[in-house]
C-alpha cells in the first residue's frame, strides 16, 4: 500500500458547502504558494464539515488547514523532518503511507503533478470537489498555477484498519486514477 503516491478517495461529498468562517486564525503564507488558515472547531460544526471528517479514518487530527493557492506550487514533500509534530508523529506518518488526506474544494481536476521516482506524472481527479490521499513523507508533488484553488489539508493519526479499508475501496473505484511509485532498482 505504501507504494501508492496518489489516489482519489471514495467518500460522499454531496451537499458539501464549506466556507472558512473564522479567518482570525491565519497560519500565514506557505512560501507564497498558499494563503492558509487553521480550521476551527466552530467552523467544523457550523459548516457541518464534521460529516466529511467522520468518513475519514482519523482518530486524532493534528493539522487541519484551509488553503487558497496564490501561485504555482514548486516541487515539495508535505511532511518532512524538523517540522512541528506531536510526539513521534513524523515517524508514525511514514508507517501509514499513503496518509496525506487532502480535499480539493475548488480548482482544476488536472493541476497536480506527482513524481513517481522516475518522472513527473499528471494526477487527475474524477471531479471537484474531491478527496484524495497522497504519500506525504516521500511523494514529491507540485501544482500548476490554479489561481484560487481551495484545498483542505488534513494530517494526523488514523485507525489503521479503517484507513486500509478506505484505500482498498477507493482503489476498486479509482484504479485508473491511482499513481504508484516506480522502483529504481
Amino acid at each position: 500500500m505504501n507504494n501508492i503516491y496518489f489516489l482519489p478517495i471514495d467518500i460522499d461529498l454531496s451537499g458539501l458547502d464549506f466556507t472558512q468562517l473564522d479567518n482570525s486564525k491565519k497560519s500565514g503564507s506557505w512560501q507564497g504558494w498558499w494563503d492558509a488558515s487553521f480550521i476551527s472547531d466552530e467552523t467544523i460544526q457550523e459548516t457541518k464539515f464534521d460529516r466529511i471528517l467522520s468518513q475519514l479514518p482519523h482518530t486524532n487530527v493534528t493539522r487541519l488547514f484551509h488553503k487558497i493557492q496564490s501561485k504555482a506550487v514548486d516541487s515539495h514533500i508535505d511532511v518532512q523532518p524538523g517540522m512541528s509534530y506531536e510526539g513521534d508523529e513524523y515517524n508514525y506518518l511514514k508507517t501509514i503511507e499513503p496518509g496525506g488526506y487532502r480535499l480539493v474544494l475548488k480548482g482544476s481536476t488536472d493541476a497536480l503533478w506527482v513524481n513517481n521516482n522516475k518522472e513527473w506524472v499528471q494526477a487527475r481527479l474524477p471531479s471537484v470537489p474531491c478527496c484524495y490521499v497522497i504519500n506525504a513523507t516521500a511523494g514529491y508533488h507540485k501544482i500548476e498555477h490554479d489561481l484560487n484553488r481551495e484545498t483542505i489539508y488534513i494530517r494526523g493519526y488514523v485507525d489503521e484498519t479503517k484507513h486500509q479499508e478506505l484505500i482498498e475501496r477507493s482503489l476498486k473505484k479509482y484504479r485508473d486514477y491511482a499513481l504508484r511509485s516506480v522502483s529504481m532498482s
